[in-house]
């Protein structure tokens, strides 16, 4: 085995390594984070709507998480809970006084908002402030416009626009028909069974998409990005982390670039494609090729050229390999 093949071994086992440790941490703190958020008794409070699909939901909150989940169903019911200490809290256990709560409908709209009122003397950083979260069952034709300031949000079988974000939570999507943009400053983001336009950021967190076919851009400042059976255009990027990626189809492009990882590509064997690969080194197979190949970069056409297939790190490999 040559050094140069040796390198490649390291790197890919590295990669692997690394990618799998990052995928059971995120999964274990997505498991935790969302079992203690969502899976709660005793509710503070109870409403219940009946509205003419496509709907529209607001949620608001300052310190708590919002889950909201899409049903057959033609009825909203929004279960509001406050946690203090790690418990429930009841009606006889707290008084909502320094809180404006608004839990309404309004034709087709819905609003389940808890704001702090800013002249009850508590500094946002109050350890003694209870925080309240909102579980939300709706039709699963429903725009939502979500949005916490410091917990975690999960969205779930919904059709339509979906606008999420939360300064300090991890994110947690599933079966979304529609347009999506997604975003959260300090946590992961977790993606399934997506078909639509999908935008989703993150500050610090890892990014991970199994099974999205549309346009898919995701973009982290300090994690990974895992994205696994994807149908449609891609655009991923990371400052410090590694990019796997696994296409099962593109439509019009695709474009991976990291800072200081490696990036892993995988695409449909005998498609054409345009290829702009570039790194420390590229390592694939490339039959039926034409253009300029170099140890650290390749640019050309494959089986006859077609959607523009990119992908740069400044400071590891690119491996491209077919399925």
């Amino acid at each position: 085995m040559t050094t140069r093949n040796i390198y490649i071994t390291k790197v890919l086992l590295a990669l692997t390594v690394s990618l799998i440790f990052s995928l059971l941490l995120m999964s274990t703190s997505f498991a935790s984070a969302f079992t203690e958020s969502f899976d709660q008794d005793d509710p503070y409070r109870v409403e219940e709507f009946n509205i003419t699909t496509p709907g529209e939901l607001q949620a608001r909150t300052s310190g708590g998480h919002i889950t909201v989940e899409g049903s057959n169903s033609n009825s909203v019911r929004v279960e509001m809970y406050v946690r203090k200490d790690g418990n429930n809290l009841t009606p006889s256990d707290i008084d909502l006084d320094k809180w404006e709560i608004d839990i309404s409908q309004s034709g087709n709209s819905i609003k389940a908002i808890a704001k702090h009122k800013k002249n009850s003397g508590w500094s946002s950083w109050n350890n003694n402030r209870p925080s309240i979260s909102f579980v939300i069952l709706t039709p699963k034709e429903m725009r939502t416009d979500l949005k916490t300031s410091g917990g975690h949000i999960e969205a779930k079988n919904l059709e339509g626009d979906q606008t999420i974000a939360t300064s300090g939570g991890h994110l947690n999507l599933e079966n979304l028909k529609g347009k999506v943009e997604a975003k959260t400053s300090g946590g992961h983001i977790n993606i399934s069974n997506i078909e639509g336009d999908l935008d989703v950021r993150t500050s610090g967190g890892h990014i991970t998409a199994n099974t999205v076919s549309g346009t898919l851009q995701a973009k982290t400042s300090g994690g990974h990005v895992t994205l696994s059976d994807i149908s449609g255009s891609v655009k991923a990027a990371t400052s410090g982390g590694n990019i796997k990626a696994h296409l099962t189809s593109i439509d019009q492009w695709v474009d991976l670039k990291t800072s200081g990882g490696n990036v892993n590509i995988t695409i449909p064997e005998n498609i054409g494609v345009d290829l702009h690969l570039k790194g420390s080194f590229v390592q694939g197979t490339f039959n039926n090729f034409s253009g300029d190949m170099e140890n650290n970069e390749i640019d050309g056409k494959l089986n006859g050229g077609g959607p523009k297939v990119s992908a740069r790190t400044s400071g590891g490999a690119v491996l491209l390999s077919f399925n």
